[in-house]
């Protein structure tokens, strides 16, 4: 048997993860808010692995937050999506990365 033959996968998985928090340093409060978009490989030997195909973060003194950022619940929010909603929040993330940050994705329903 060669040596070195990849192994075949197994599943791939797409991940949307978004989180909020406030929190205070010396005094000040700051908001910070933070997105990601991931696959997750899955290899028939159990094997995984995570890549990371976009992130942002930004940290914004609470005094310049908007409303639409403290409105957001204190959080960590993370959906399992479809290949298709996976590749339209990839675009988005080219196009407008900042809305990224109040997208709640919604699953997919499959026609019977």
């Amino acid at each position: 048997m060669p040596r070195n033959q990849p192994v075949p996968l197994e599943s791939i998985s797409y991940f949307f993860t978004r989180s909020k928090d406030v929190h205070e340093e010396n005094g000040t409060l700051f908001v910070t808010l933070f997105a990601r978009l991931t696959r997750e490989f899955i290899k028939t030997n159990g094997q995984e692995k995570v890549e990371s195909v976009w992130v942002d973060i930004e940290e914004v003194k609470m005094e310049h937050a908007t409303k639409k950022m403290t409105a957001l619940p204190n959080c960590i929010h993370r959906s399992n999506i479809s290949k298709e909603v996976f590749l339209g929040l990839f675009k988005a993330s080219v196009d407008c990365p900042k809305e990224l940050y109040f997208v709640t994705p919604l699953p997919t329903l499959k026609k019977p």
